[in-house]
């Protein structure tokens, strides 16, 4: 079907337009991209929940200044083995709202059967919008935000710590070089699952933040990593490796970065991804095009300072959508390297299928463009529990408390937004 887009400058806030249009559907959407570094456009909608959904690409396109387009928005999982397939929580979307935060114009984009019928969504949106206004504060005061008295940990401290020697064992033998062990927390809940978001983008701002309801499960994401992103030619991927917690004192909050910048032996996991990365590119990309454009940058977020790196490189023409996204998928910071020997340790090492975590969470559009985050700082809510995945690189230099320390960091925004306890 054709693809049409119109425009309006607006001083609506996005949270706002979410909570007016979309909080009380099922199977919607919100890639809330207020935050990204180079592409801060959220994008909004329903859509139709599927499990697997091939990825023929629509070819009719029009020139705008993002590059969502519709077709899917969703997670995908990480499935524990070498075999790749688009399986996850999809939905299949044929229009959405695109806020663009840098000009505050909001684009209304669709694939219609005709331009009549796309102007009478057009027209019944513009309606209701005239009507917003402080939606998303009256959404929070009617809907408590989700709360949880305890989380446990899938595996016990003393679990983990020996896992963790386990893998440096295998490391020791040169099976791998790295591995990314992973655990999980999980409880009961009550509570708003979209309250509960608004919460925590107040306080925790993540560049791949999204809030995605399919069939009976909620994803509640503040990843700050990319997985991988393709706009137009370019494929870029930004592994992260190295953590750090902040402080509110500024002076030591200053000191932790400039300890991670300086540390070697995050310097060392950090680049054995970026050479996976490279790897992985090489695959899918013209070989002389492949550069690291951003080497060992520490990122502040709200509650850590991180590790990045940038790799990029220009798509060969005769590669599929689908088969760039197989040549990188899972992400190498999830997995370890080399990449294969190290999801055989994964799946023998821990104590549950990972699912969503370690996987995907947002867009592959009709034009071969897409913009994927890690599953990492996600929430998934079903049916009255929730699970925080939860992990972190082990080398032959990691110290077992150090790397569970790790851990807890990184679970402290769901855990402290869920007002939770939790039983490590």
């Amino acid at each position: 079907m054709p693809l049409y887009c119109e425009s309006l400058q607006s001083w609506t806030s996005a949270k706002d337009i979410f909570c007016s249009m979309f909080a009380h559907q099922p199977n919607a959407f919100w890639l809330d991209r207020q935050h990204h570094p180079t592409a801060p456009y959220t994008v909004m909608g329903v859509g139709l929940p599927s499990s697997e959904i091939s990825l023929d690409q629509e070819f009719d396109d029009l020139e705008l200044p993002f590059s969502f387009r519709p077709m899917l928005i969703g997670v995908m999982h990480y499935l524990g083995s070498g075999e790749f397939r688009v399986a996850g929580d999809w939905l299949r979307v044929d229009r959405a709202f695109v806020y663009d935060h840098t000009d505050r114009r909001l684009y209304f984009i669709g694939r219609f059967a005709s331009r009549a019928e796309f102007e009478q969504w057009h027209h019944a949106a513009l309606l209701r919008l005239a009507l917003i206004g402080g939606d998303s504060a009256r959404y929070e005061l009617h809907n408590p935000a989700a709360t949880s008295p305890e989380l446990v940990c899938l595996d016990s401290k003393a679990e983990y710590l020996e896992k963790i020697n386990t893998a440096k064992g295998f490391i020791a033998k040169g099976d791998v070089y790295q591995l990314c062990l992973t655990t999980q927390l999980a409880g009961e809940y009550q509570g708003d699952e979209l309250s509960y978001f608004l919460r925590l983008r107040k306080t925790n701002p993540a560049p791949y933040a999204a809030f995605i309801r399919v069939a009976t499960k909620t994803y509640v994401s503040i990843s700050p990593e990319r997985f991988m992103a393709i706009d137009s030619t370019v494929v870029t991927s930004s592994p992260i490796k190295g953590t750090r917690p902040r402080s509110e004192d500024p002076e030591v909050d200053a000191q932790l970065a400039t300890e991670l910048s300086e540390s070697e032996k995050e310097q060392a996991e950090n680049l054995m991804i970026v050479d996976l990365v490279r790897n992985d590119l090489s695959v899918i990309c013209e070989p002389e095009t492949i550069v690291v454009t951003d080497l060992l940058r520490v990122r502040s977020y709200s509650t850590v300072h991180q590790l990045v790196s940038d790799v990029s490189g220009k798509l060969r023409p005769d590669v599929s959508t689908e088969a760039a996204i197989a040549a990188l998928f899972p992400g190498g910071s999830m997995t370890g390297a080399p990449k294969i020997r190290a999801m055989e340790i994964i799946n023998e090492l821990e104590s549950a299928n990972r699912l969503g975590y370690s996987g995907a969470i947002g867009f592959i559009s009709g034009n071969g463009n897409l913009d994927l985050g890690m599953v990492i700082r996600t929430a998934c809510f079903d049916q009255g529990r929730v699970t925080i995945g939860i992990g972190g690189g082990i080398t032959s230099d990691s110290d077992p408390e150090t790397e569970h320390q790790e851990i807890q960091i990184k679970a402290r925004a769901h855990v402290s937004a869920l007002s939770a306890a939790v039983r490590w």
